[in-house]
């Protein structure tokens, strides 16, 4: 059994370095992920090793196979104070497997940018390797720029393209309450624009990797730690810590920071956040909010689940 988990480990680590093989990262067909869902930003970013909500199939897809509930989730920021995004997730757990799925949308007519995602996870007991999860999400985007209709000379166009994102989840029973994760994002991806002025290119999304480990400490408290290697040359390491406490069993209370790792300017972030959970017969319904504090522009996240 650990012969075969360590060459799966191996084959996902190969990919991330064969994904990263360029000096650097590049200019990213857009696309940047600013890290989505109201629970996993209020605890810093920090959410490899959790992911037991809706929104797994954004952070871990692996951890799908372990989720018994269907959930649903939405999710509004403006990044920046400028830039809208909408995004909705969600699961379906099956037999033998768990499915999740995610939309996003930001931007406005002059740059509209849009993801559409499915993922799968499926236990890996039946390769006897209990207590280990592995899942894929597969991603389509697309989007559109210029349709602001500034006059003559307006630069126009369209993008769509694809990626794929691979995850591995243990649960380490010989700790209890003790789980760790590994996700490599864009492992294989392609954007296709279409400029009036450019005419048409492809241009790949830069390749992220983060693994992390989650600690629940009884019924009320988890810890969270993530690293994201450095894969390209001009990128620095990063490192984040999140922490929630649930309250009277109804309120969720959670922080995190992150920041780069070894570069003159650190780039961290600080982020509370703040969960209410309200019982509505056999299911949930989870208000929350987070709250960015970044020195460009703070930023706060409000969403709504239903589990």
């Amino acid at each position: 059994m650990r012969t075969r988990l360590a060459v799966l480990t191996v084959v996902l680590l190969g990919l991330a370095a064969g994904a990263g093989h360029a000096e650097d990262s590049g200019i990213p067909a857009a696309y940047v992920d600013i890290g989505l869902g109201v629970r996993p930003l209020g605890m810093g970013g920090a959410y490899v090793a959790l992911a037991d909500d809706e929104d797994a199939a954004r952070w871990n897809p692996a951890a799908l196979a372990r989720q018994e509930n269907t959930a649903f989730g939405f999710m509004w920021t403006k990044q920046m104070k400028f830039v809208p995004l909408n995004y909705i997730s969600g699961t379906l757990p099956l037999r033998r497997f768990g499915t999740g799925y995610y939309f996003q949308t930001n931007g406005n007519d002059v740059l509209r940018e849009s993801t559409g995602a499915f993922a799968l996870g499926f236990s890996l007991a039946g390769l006897r390797m209990p207590n280990t999860y592995f899942g894929v999400t597969t991603k389509i985007r697309w989007a559109s720029f210029g349709n602001n209709e500034s006059g003559e000379g307006q630069v126009t166009g369209d993008a769509f393209g694809y990626g794929f994102d691979l995850g591995l989840f243990w649960d380490i029973r010989r700790i209890e309450g003790l789980t760790a994760g590994l996700v490599l994002k864009d492992v294989i991806n392609n954007m296709s624009w279409d400029s009036s002025t450019s005419g048409t290119y492809d241009e790949s999304v830069p390749a992220t990797m983060a693994f992390g480990f989650a600690y629940r400490l009884g019924e009320r408290s988890t810890f969270a730690l993530d690293m994201h290697p450095a894969l390209y040359k001009d990128v620095y390491w990063r490192f984040a810590f999140g922490a929630e406490y649930i309250l009277l069993k109804a309120i969720a209370l959670r922080g995190g920071y992150s920041q780069d790792l070894g570069a003159e300017y650190v780039n961290d972030n600080i982020t509370l956040g703040l969960g209410l959970d309200i019982k509505i017969g056999g299911a949930h319904l989870d208000a929350g909010l987070s709250y960015l504090f970044n020195e460009l522009a703070n930023t706060p996240r409000v969403g709504l689940a239903f589990r």
